[in-house]
């Protein structure tokens, strides 16, 4: 994986042995995303899952440490080449957790040959919010995460 930081933005990539769409429907449709969308040695629990546009997920990511909540919104969802939405952090009744962030992502999914590059830019109100992510491990727990989808890739 790359991961580059400019200004406000943290932009990772990372490209997969897979056809685009099988990485594509990974991050799409819920019975792929709760078995890798995790760092190793955690799990997703899936409240709600409308991946399409306009649509909304609520999950929990569950360590043996603690249990972050995540509420998605889903501005643009083009298949099998494009994704656009809103993270927040939120309570574990799937409202925004006002106190942290939100981030608007946008994936990219470039298929060359039997590979797919993931490209994705998370935009941060602030240059001070992207570093608050990184300084919280973002980095690692992306890295790990992806892991977790190749792995489910490789069945």
């Amino acid at each position: 994986m790359t991961i580059k930081i400019k200004d406000n933005k943290i932009i990772f990539s990372r490209t997969f042995e897979a056809s685009v769409e099988q990485v594509f429907n990974a991050y799409t449709k819920k019975e792929l995303f709760e078995q890798w969308f995790h760092p190793q040695g955690a799990t997703t629990n899936v409240f709600k899952f409308n991946a399409v546009t306009g649509g909304q997920a609520f999950f929990a990511i569950e360590t043996p440490e603690h249990t972050s909540y995540t509420l998605t919104e889903y501005k643009k969802v083009n298949k099998p080449h494009h994704i656009e939405y809103f993270d927040f952090f939120a309570t574990p009744q799937g409202e925004k957790d006002t106190r942290l962030p939100g981030m608007h992502i946008f994936m990219d999914f470039e298929e060359e040959g039997k590979r797919t590059t993931v490209t994705s830019t998370s935009e941060f109100p602030t240059k001070e919010a992207a570093q608050q992510a990184i300084n919280m491990g973002v980095e690692a727990g992306m890295n790990s995460t992806l892991d977790q989808l190749e792995k489910l890739l490789e069945k």
